[in-house]
C-alpha cells in the first residue's frame, strides 16, 4: 500500500513538472506591423478601357494607273503636308496630253474654217446665191465643230489632271506607315492603299461609358444647377502600363447621341496632346476620370497589401482588445494609389495589420509594432482640379482648363475650338 501511494505521488509530481515545461516552451505572440487608419478626401473616379485613335487618317491611293517610278519617304517617318511620297511613270500621260493637245489644235483650225464659211453663207443667202438648206448645213457644221472644240479642251484638261496625279503628295502632316509597293509596282485606283498617314498630335482616345454612370452624372449636374452649386469639373487622365499617369490631361470633345443597345453604353471621345507620340493608334488605354465636386467625401483608407480575400469577400486583420487579431470583412471603394478606400467595415483610428500577415490567426494575440513606412504620406497632397468647371450634364470637360486640342490653356485664355484641329500645333 505504501508503495502504491509513493508511485501515485511521483506521478503527480512528474505531470506538474511536465505542464510547467510546456508553459515555458509556449512561443510568444508573433510580431506584426500595424498601421493606424486615417481618413482622407476621396475624389470620385471612373475608370474605363479605351482605344487610341488618330484625329485624322488618310489612306494613300493612286488616282491613275501606272508603274511606280520612285518612292520618296522612309516607312515610319513623320511626313509634312505637301511632301512628295510616290511618283508614277509620267511618260504615258505626257504622250496622252500631247495627243489631246494636237486634237484640240486640229479642231480649233476646223472651227475657224467653219466660222468663215458660216459668215460667208449669211451674205450669200441674203442675195439668193445659196439656198436656205445650204445655209442650215453651214450653220450645223459650225456649231458641231464648236462643240467638238469644247470637248477636246475638256480632254486636254483631263489629260493634265492625270499627269498631275502621277505625283502623290501627303495631304497632311503625320506619321506614315509601311507600304507593300516598291519601284516598278503596277498600281491604280482599284489597288490596295499604297500606305497610311495618321495625325498623331493631338490624338483621340475612344471609350464606352455605361448608361447608368452617365445617367448618375447627369442627375447630379441637374441637382447642382437647381441648388445653385458650382458645376463639377472633370480631370481626364490616362494610366500607363507602368502605373504612372500620362503627363497630359485630356478633354472630352464628343459624346455619341445614342446608346448601343448591345452593350448598354455610349461612346465618348477624349482628346489628348501627344507631342512625343507616346500614344499610338490602336493601342489600349486605361482612362481615369475624376469628378471634382468641391465637397469630396472623407473615407478611411487602408493599404492594398493589407487586404486579403477568401470565399466570403475581402478582409483585413484589425488589432483588437488585448492585442487580439480580429478578422474584419470590408466593403471597398476605389483605389487611391497603393491605398484602398473603405466604404463600410472600418473607421479611422483603428489599427490594421499590414505586415507579418502570414503569422496571424483570427482570435489569437499578436505583438504589435509600428510600421516604419507611412503610405498616407504619398497620398497626403490632394489632387487639384483643373481650372474652370465643366458641366457633367454632357460630360463635356470644356472647363478643365484645356482646349479641345488637349493643350493646357493659360488662365483667362479661351479653349480652342474643335474645328481648329487642323491648325493645332
Amino acid at each position: 500500500m505504501a508503495r502504491f501511494l509513493f508511485f501515485c505521488l511521483m506521478l503527480i509530481v512528474l505531470c506538474a513538472c511536465g505542464d510547467k515545461g510546456d508553459e515555458e516552451k509556449k512561443p510568444p505572440p508573433p510580431p506584426v506591423e500595424v498601421l493606424v487608419v486615417r481618413e482622407q478626401p476621396v475624389i470620385p473616379r471612373f475608370e474605363f478601357v479605351g482605344r487610341v485613335e488618330a484625329t485624322d487618317e488618310y489612306k494613300v491611293r493612286p488616282r491613275v494607273q501606272g508603274y511606280i517610278q520612285s518612292r520618296n519617304f522612309r516607312e515610319g517617318d513623320t511626313v509634312q503636308k505637301g511632301q512628295l511620297l510616290f511618283e508614277i511613270d509620267p511618260r504615258p500621260f505626257i504622250a496622252e496630253l500631247d495627243n489631246q493637245s494636237a486634237n484640240l489644235e486640229r479642231t480649233e483650225a476646223s472651227l475657224r474654217v467653219a466660222e468663215r464659211n458660216f459668215r460667208r453663207g449669211r451674205t450669200l443667202v441674203a442675195t439668193g446665191a445659196i439656198s436656205q438648206v445650204q445655209m442650215d448645213e453651214l450653220m450645223g457644221t459650225y456649231e458641231e465643230t464648236k462643240s467638238q472644240v469644247d470637248a477636246d479642251r475638256a480632254k486636254v484638261v483631263s489629260a493634265k489632271l492625270d499627269l498631275s496625279y502621277t505625283k502623290i503628295y501627303a495631304p497632311l502632316t503625320g506619321r506614315i506607315g509601311r507600304t507593300d509597293f516598291t519601284e516598278g509596282s503596277l498600281v491604280g485606283p482599284d489597288s490596295d492603299p499604297l500606305t497610311t498617314i495618321v495625325k498623331m498630335d493631338p490624338i483621340y482616345v475612344l471609350f464606352e461609358v455605361p448608361e447608368d454612370q452617365l445617367y448618375a452624372v447627369q442627375v447630379d449636374a441637374e441637382r447642382r444647377r437647381r441648388e445653385g452649386l458650382p458645376p463639377t469639373s472633370l480631370d481626364v487622365r490616362i494610366e500607363l502600363p507602368d502605373g504612372n499617369f500620362y503627363p497630359y490631361k485630356g478633354n472630352i470633345v464628343f459624346i455619341d447621341n445614342q446608346i448601343d443597345p448591345n452593350t448598354g453604353s455610349v461612346a465618348v471621345r477624349a482628346l489628348f496632346r501627344n507631342p512625343g507620340q507616346l500614344l499610338v493608334q490602336g493601342q489600349f488605354a486605361r482612362v481615369s476620370i475624376r469628378v471634382f465636386t468641391g465637397s469630396e467625401a472623407l473615407k478611411p483608407l487602408v493599404p492594398q497589401s493589407s487586404v486579403q480575400e477568401d470565399m466570403q469577400g475581402r478582409y483585413v486583420f484589425v488589432l483588437g482588445k488585448n492585442n487580439i487579431a480580429e478578422k474584419r470583412y470590408l466593403t471597398l471603394g476605389q483605389r487611391e494609389g497603393e491605398l484602398w478606400a473603405v466604404d463600410r467595415g472600418l473607421v479611422a483610428g483603428e489599427s490594421v495589420i499590414v505586415n507579418g500577415l502570414q503569422r496571424v490567426q483570427a482570435g489569437k494575440p499578436v505583438t504589435p509594432q509600428n510600421t516604419p513606412r507611412n503610405p498616407y504620406d504619398a497620398a497626403a497632397e490632394p489632387a487639384q482640379p483643373a481650372r474652370g468647371g465643366g458641366s457633367p450634364v454632357d460630360m463635356q470637360s470644356k472647363g478643365t482648363g484645356q482646349g479641345e486640342s488637349g493643350k493646357d490653356t493659360e488662365e483667362g485664355e479661351q479653349p480652342r475650338h474643335q474645328g481648329e484641329l487642323d491648325d493645332y500645333k
